[in-house]
């Protein structure tokens, strides 16, 4: 079994460059969690998804956060990924929740060169 960690961030405010062009949003850690009964359905929902893709991921480091932390966690859309050693990430991006189970999402991400969950890697504005 692989470890899972949450995370629960919010958004800063909007920043824009020179010209007007919206810049990478900072997140910060609002401190809140992520139930664990959440956590286990989400990570159970994702492991799914990947596993019928044909990617078994299932001894890889979990990472299961969100982004909304301003909103009820009943409007909140959450993301799992799955990173392996070698820095390597899949993920099921976008799982909306119904009563506390997923139903629905915006499908898979892949990244690479990850050495640090999203929460240590991206809360300082982004980028690595």
């Amino acid at each position: 079994m692989s470890r899972i960690t949450s995370t629960v961030l919010r958004r800063g405010a909007a920043r824009f460059d020179m010209v007007g062009q919206r810049l990478p949003d900072s997140l910060h850690d609002t401190g809140q969690f992520i139930s664990n009964g959440t956590v286990k359905r989400l990570h159970r929902y994702a492991l799914r998804a990947l596993t019928d893709a044909g990617f078994d991921v299932s001894e890889w480091a979990c990472e299961v956060y969100t982004m909304d932390g301003d909103d009820a966690p009943s409007e909140r859309t959450y993301c799992v990924e799955f990173t392996n050693a070698k820095g390597g990430m899949l993920g099921v991006q976008g799982i909306h929740t119904y009563k506390g189970h997923p139903c629905l999402d915006h499908g898979l991400c892949i990244d690479f060169g990850r050495s640090t969950p999203i929460a240590a890697g991206l809360a300082d504005g982004g980028g690595r």
